[in-house]
C-alpha cells in the first residue's frame, strides 16, 4: 500500500507540475527537428536567481522534470522550499511529495505530511487528498479514520475522479457515526481555518 501511496504522490506531483506549466492547455506539435534541438539552459547566475513564489515554483518544476535543464532533484527541492516558505501551495504540496518519495531530500513522511497540511490548509485538493491518505494509512500523522474522510471529503469537493472515488470507497467501510464526525471536522475547517478567514 504504502509504495501505491508513492506512486499517487509522483503522480499528483508531476500532473500538478503539468497543470502549473501549462501543459496540456494549448496544443502543441513537435517535430523531429524541435525534439532533436532541445537546448539544456545553464543555471541561472546568483543575480538572475527568482525571488518571487511563481519563479521558484516554476525554475524547481524545470529541474524537476528536465524541462529545458537536467534534472537534479536537490536544486528542485531548494527552489520549492523556497516558495513554500513564502506561501506557495504549489510549492508545499510538491516539497510534501519530494519527502514522501524522497527525491532530494532524505525521504521523512513527517515532514511529508506537514508540508501537505501547509498546502492542504490553503485548499489544495491534492494536498488535502495526500493528507487524508496520511491519516488513512497513519504515514507521518497518527492514524485517524475522522480526519481522513475530512480531508478527503475536502479534496473531492474540487470535483477530481480519483478523490470523489476515495471519497466513495471511505464512505462504504466507515460508520455513519465515523462519517458525521469528519463532515463535521470539515464544515468546522470550512468556517474557521479555510482560505477565506
Amino acid at each position: 500500500m504504502k509504495r501505491m501511496y508513492s506512486i499517487w504522490g509522483v503522480g499528483f506531483l508531476l500532473s500538478s507540475v503539468l497543470i502549473y506549466s501549462g501543459c496540456g492547455s494549448k496544443e502543441e506539435t513537435t517535430t523531429d527537428d524541435d525534439t532533436q534541438s532541445k537546448i539544456i539552459q545553464p543555471d541561472p547566475k546568483p543575480e538572475d536567481m527568482p525571488v518571487t513564489p511563481a519563479g521558484q515554483v516554476a525554475l524547481a518544476v524545470e529541474y524537476y522534470t528536465g524541462s529545458g535543464r537536467r534534472v537534479d532533484y536537490n536544486k528542485a527541492a531548494n527552489l520549492f522550499r523556497q516558495a513554500a516558505n513564502n506561501g506557495s501551495s504549489e510549492a508545499q504540496f510538491a516539497l510534501g511529495c519530494m519527502y514522501q518519495n524522497g527525491h532530494g531530500v532524505t525521504q521523512n513522511f513527517m515532514e511529508a505530511a506537514n508540508w501537505y497540511l501547509k498546502s492542504a490548509q490553503a485548499d489544495n485538493p491534492n494536498a488535502q487528498f495526500l493528507l487524508g491518505l496520511s491519516y488513512k494509512e497513519g504515514s507521518g500523522v497518527p492514524r485517524d479514520p475522522m480526519e481522513s474522510y475530512k480531508w478527503i471529503l475536502l479534496a473531492a469537493e474540487a470535483g477530481n475522479t480519483q478523490h470523489v472515488a476515495a471519497r466513495q470507497a471511505l464512505e462504504q467501510s466507515y460508520t455513519p457515526a465515523m462519517i458525521a464526525e469528519g463532515r463535521r471536522r470539515a464544515d468546522q475547517f470550512r468556517m474557521y481555518q479555510g482560505v477565506q478567514n
